[in-house]
């Protein structure tokens, strides 16, 4: 949890114990790692043997690697070695000074039981129903709990792993399947892969699985969810060729695994040619209306190229990972489910972001200064980190930006990269100087909070727009849409101070305007515009933006106009997002007439939206909810259209509500 001070009105990202971090300096390079690991399940422990394969980059007579709680039985290198373990290291003598440019393997034998890094699933008495089962999570620095390594992002490696369990169980690792031997009652899975990786992905997952393969593509799920499979990776050759044909680099890796496990930390890990997710992952058909995994699965996938081939150099670029994979995914989306989709899916990813800003915490994109590189896997990483590129993309146009991502890809493809590293491939593939657009969407905090007041007479519009932010204005193009009867028009404007004022030649009544229709730009907005105006925007907006703005706008205004203008757009509109607005704005109105507009508009057909309208009637905490919405909480369609109807229940505090919920 972050603890927040106080900084001329600023929340700090900070941790107390925060410093700034640099890349470790290495006198050495690990280029190949062999490792045989019998885990046991039953135990919860690991014995391993491990052979490093290292190049000397500088005079040295140790080698010092990161090892963490494991038990080293011996180290050797054609001969038997001192070592000594400290503070999370382990330090071995060579006995020798070696020179620059030559090579030693060292053989280390250790056993651990890893409380990071490795994770046993067993059943008890609370889960008897769980099996046994293993898994490896490396990032950040957790590779060090199974191996020893340099647990940094900047070390890749080519990999041998060979995992030996108890027949019945399968294996996956990174790479290709070279053979499965079998000795006795045990087998071993050998598993070979040519890339180099970092340590962190690194991996290993044992179990009993289903499996379940297309060509490249193989999918590891419970025997008994394997009719549930499909529902969440049937979508993923459509991915890779997305991918592939987007990026203009081939998928890099032989084989593309997804294995699904108990009782994951997280969604999704992208290790290096197969990625672990989460058993949520996997739904039934009832989930399947309003929900999917394709987020999380073209998310993991986006990763083999940003994050796998092509490696942040240090944690405080993990947004070159994380942001475009989050920035994949909105693509994917808007390309398998519309334009309408990815707006809406854009400005989502934004209100993430803006919700921690608002309240815990803003920092740059880019910064050294954390306590541990797990305080950076936050929404300025993942969102806005997607939105800067969605910037960027919309910057340098489209035929540009795939042009960058493809030379970035293939210049920096099996190592490592910085942030400017990145701006230096757009420089040279668009001509433009981006040091201005990178110093302030990545290297400084916040983003422009915008406060538009229009005035509008026969002969011209009038728009004042105010930066209201704390910091030092931003500079970006603005564009305005003005509509009229007959026609519509866009102008761009140049934002640079805190306070820009246009004036705008009309010769025909203005029926609304909207300020960035198509989302272009990261940033809070504040529109003093009358009723009509938004109540039209609302209707007639061309654009998911558009409309939802308008829906946004009028949360404030309760006059019967409005409601019945909301309830039409839940009703009417083509898009279940901008109807989940109007609902959500109808429950923030909280008058009498919202209330009765929302009962009508209960039987709305999309799930989502139907979800959003229950959501707010559960504002009014009114006990006439509960009959309402009792035919909703036991025959809906939808869990989460039910689960929101057992929720508004709940908030009317009454008796009647925890009988009815019993």
């Amino acid at each position: 949890m972050h603890t927040h001070g106080e900084d001329e009105g600023r929340k700090k990202f900070e941790l107390p114990g925060s410093k700034p971090h640099y890349p470790p300096s290495l006198p050495f390079a690990i280029t190949h790692m062999r490792l045989a690991i019998e885990p046991d399940l039953q135990e919860r422990s690991i014995t391993c043997e491990q052979k490093l394969s290292i190049t000397i980059l500088q005079d040295t007579d140790v080698i010092q690697l990161d090892a963490a709680e494991l038990q080293i039985k011996s180290i050797s290198a054609g001969s038997k070695l001192e070592f000594r373990s400290l503070d999370d290291k382990l330090i071995v003598k060579l006995g020798r000074r070696m020179k620059e440019g030559s090579r030693i393997e060292l053989a280390i034998a250790y056993t651990a039981k890893p409380r990071q890094g490795f994770y046993f699933v067993t059943p008890d008495k609370h889960y008897p129903d769980k099996h046994l089962e293993a898994w490896t999570q490396g990032e950040a620095t957790q590779a060090k709990y199974w191996f020893p390594c340099i647990d940094h992002p900047q070390v890749k490696f080519t990999s041998e792993i060979s995992v030996t369990v108890q027949s019945g169980f399968t294996a996956i690792s990174n790479g290709r399947l070279h053979k499965v031997e079998q000795r006795g009652k045990k087998q071993v899975y050998h598993w070979s892969e040519s890339n180099p990786h970092p340590a962190y992905l690194a991996s290993v997952v044992v179990g009993k699985y289903a499996e379940i393969k297309e060509g490249s593509l193989q999918y590891y799920v419970p025997p008994e969810r394997k009719q549930d499979a499909p529902r969440s990776f049937d979508q993923t050759p459509k991915m890779v060729k997305f991918f592939e044909e987007y990026l203009g680099v081939k998928y890099p890796y032989e084989k593309y695994a997804q294995v699904v496990v108990q009782d994951f930390l997280y969604g999704g890990m992208e290790n290096s040619s197969c990625t672990t997710l989460t058993l949520d992952t996997l739904h039934d058909k009832r989930a399947h209306l309003d929900f999917t995994s394709d987020y999380l699965i073209s998310h993991e996938l986006a990763h083999q190229w940003f994050g796998d081939l092509v490696t942040c150099r240090d944690w405080q670029h993990i947004w070159l990972n994380e942001g475009f994979a989050t920035y994949c995914e909105a693509l994917y989306w808007g390309a398998s489910r519309g334009n309408d989709e990815f707006q809406y899916h854009m400005m989502q990813m934004a209100d993430d972001y803006f919700e921690e800003a608002g309240t815990r915490y803003t920092r740059p994109v880019v910064t050294k200064v954390y306590k541990h590189p797990d305080d950076l896997f936050d929404r300025h990483t993942y969102d806005k980190g997607g939105c800067v590129l969605h910037m960027l993309h919309h910057h340098v146009g489209d035929i540009y930006f795939r042009r960058s991502l493809k030379t970035y890809l293939q210049r920096f493809a099996n190592g490592t990269a910085e942030t400017d590293d990145l701006r230096k491939v757009f420089e040279l593939e668009t001509g433009k100087s981006l040091q201005q657009f990178f110093d302030q969407w990545v290297f400084r905090e916040g983003h422009p909070e915008l406060k538009v007041d229009f005035l509008h007479d026969s002969d011209s519009v009038k728009i004042k727009v105010e930066q209201a932010q704390f910091a030092d204005p931003f500079e970006f193009a603005l564009d305005v849409k003005l509509a009229f009867a007959r026609s519509k028009k866009t102008h761009t404007f140049k934002i640079s101070e805190k306070e820009s004022a246009f004036q705008i030649p009309v010769d025909s009544e203005l029926e609304w305007f909207s300020i960035d229709p198509q989302f272009k730009i990261l940033k809070t907005i504040s529109i003093k515009a009358p009723n009509e105006m938004l109540v039209r925007q609302l209707n007639d907006g061309d654009t998911v933006t558009e409309r939802v703005e308008a829906a946004r706008a009028l949360k404030d205004k309760s006059s019967d106009t409005v409601i019945d203008a909301l309830k039409e757009a839940i009703l009417h509109d083509k898009f279940w997002g901008v109807a989940a607005e109007a609902a959500k704005t109808l429950g923030a109105i909280r008058t009498d007439y919202a209330y009765e507009a929302l009962k009508k508009c209960l039987a709305v057909k999309h799930p989502k939206a139907r979800r959003a309208v229950v959501k707010a009637i559960g504002e009014f905490r009114k006990e006439e909810t509960l009959e309402l919405l009792r035919p909703v909480l036991q025959k809906d369609e939808s869990y989460f259209v039910e689960s929101e109807a057992a929720t508004a229940m709940g908030k009317t505090k009454s008796r009647q509500a925890i009988t009815i919920l019993k």
